[in-house]
């Protein structure tokens, strides 16, 4: 089994979360609307296997997402293109290794900070790192310079999508609390720049890690010295650019409603009475600002297919090419997949809403540090797209709605940001650990002092917002 020890820290995770589900008893919401102790509710033998089965009826979409990304590298690598890119790059940046990975950490914050958008970057992944890779830093260095910039965007960004989306109906679009998210961002870009510039080394001689081209989708195809690459540039651009514009919450987060009416008139444009851009594009297609994984999904496929197409992969190489990336995926789509297990136990038995409000009882009325580590632990166990319901939202009705709700998922997104950097159980962590085949304690053992230097900043950035 690859990443033995991956495995296991997985797995006991789920594990010690399954047996707390005997220890600790639900809480419910009664008639008045309290939160009171109930039962226990332990997950048995049969539950086990039934709450396997809503994994992929749940969390389907992340599911597929990974495994047309699978498909996307598998295809393009029969190309060549990618292996042919990556040299071009490496190249061009040749003595300036250490600028480009500075500068390339601190795009990806800003991206995810202005966009709100994290999980979706980790399609890039596979490319970046064969980029870092083959320039000589380490895998785990690599990682962080990826990954962990899209989490620290994410403590930052202006417009957590997943979370503020859940109360958009309650309050105005627009950005809250803009001035100290940019704080975060600027110092998240701080934070990240003086860890690559003092860490961030290209290992030489026998230090240098042995790259695998095959897991990298940078295989040398045999009769393939040179390809184009102006269609492997435009197709990752494309991806790119539709990404930020089909995934931004333009409304939301910048009160802008140009493609909402763009959208509209192409939907309702009709040509001898035929509404032809609706009949073409489908009745299905959302508009830009509205996308889940879902749509993204959907175009890395039309992407991949148009690649083979240009580069004229013949039919029996594209099937290799999907059979392939699949199956050097396949742990880390089944790690993400069971990830969320531990959601699915403590949102079942109630004992998620049990420990928010015990934690949230220690104290009188409103406390920044015990709603943090509510937060923390929540962002931990919980599905990004669950933690306002599950999280934030008990913790409102211990509070009884004495502070308001914007503050209360501000602090939410920032732990959730440092949580991912550190849990067994983070997709995003599972995603590149799983596929690179790094060690959790290798992980830990250079991402601490990130973490502890963002955590700082964070608990000093929210405690001047609540003093002012």
């Amino acid at each position: 089994m690859k990443n033995k020890k991956l495995w296991i820290v997985f797995l006991i995770t789920i594990g010690v979360v399954f047996l707390l589900t005997w220890i600790i008893p639900s809480t419910i919401t009664n008639e008045s609307g309290a939160l009171v102790v109930d039962k226990i509710n332990p997950v048995g033998i049969w539950d086990l296997f039934y709450y396997l089965s809503l994994q992929l009826a749940w969390f389907f979409p992340t599911t597929l997402f990974l495994i047309f990304t699978a498909i996307f590298y598998g295809v393009v690598n029969k190309t060549g293109a990618l292996r042919y890119l990556t040299k071009k790059i490496t190249s061009l940046i040749k003595n300036k290794e250490k600028i480009f990975v500075i500068l390339l950490a601190t795009f990806i914050i800003i991206l995810t900070s202005l966009t709100g958008i994290s999980y979706a970057l980790m399609f890039f992944v596979p490319f970046l790192m064969a980029v870092l890779l083959s320039i000589g830093f380490s895998k785990v260095v690599s990682l962080i310079s990826i990954i962990g910039s899209i989490l620290l965007g994410y403590i930052g960004t202006f417009y957590a999508t997943s979370l503020y989306l859940v109360i958009a109906s309650y309050v105005e679009p627009g950005i809250t609390y803009g001035i100290y998210k940019l704080v975060l961002v600027i110092l998240g870009i701080l934070v990240m720049g003086l860890y690559l510039y003092f860490c961030a080394k290209i290992l030489k001689g026998k230090e240098k890690e042995e790259i695998d081209e095959s897991i990298l989708f940078i295989e040398k195809i045999p009769g393939k010295k040179k390809v184009k690459l102006w269609p492997i540039i435009t197709a990752l651009s494309v991806i790119l650019g539709m990404f930020i514009l089909g995934l931004t919450p333009w409304v939301e987060m910048y009160k802008l409603d140009i493609f909402t009416n763009f959208y509209n008139f192409l939907i309702e444009f009709e040509l001898f009475g035929f509404p032809i851009f609706k009949s073409i594009l489908g009745v299905t297609t959302p508009e830009l600002g509205t996308w889940s994984l879902t749509e993204t999904s959907i175009l890395i496929a039309i992407v991949t297919f148009v690649m083979a197409l240009i580069y004229k992969v013949k039919w029996d190489e594209v099937y290799d090419g999907i059979v392939s990336g699949i199956k050097k995926f396949l742990p880390t789509i089944l790690f993400v997949t069971l990830a969320s297990m531990t959601f699915t136990f403590l949102s079942q038995t109630g004992i998620l809403t049990t420990i928010v409000n015990f934690i949230m009882g220690l104290t009188n009325g409103f406390n920044l540090f015990t709603y943090s580590l509510v937060s923390f632990l929540g962002a931990a166990f919980v599905n990004e797209t669950y933690i306002t319901n599950y999280v934030t939202g008990a913790a409102n009705t211990v509070l009884q709605g004495s502070i308001e709700i914007p503050l209360l998922v501000f602090i939410q997104q920032t732990m959730f940001g440092l949580a991912m950097l550190i849990t067994p159980v983070s997709i995003y962590l599972l995603t590149g650990l799983a596929y690179f085949e790094i060690e959790y304690s290798k992980w830990l053992k250079n991402i601490w002092k990130i973490l502890l230097a963002m955590f700082i900043v964070v608990m000093i950035t929210l405690y001047i917002l609540m003093l002012l």
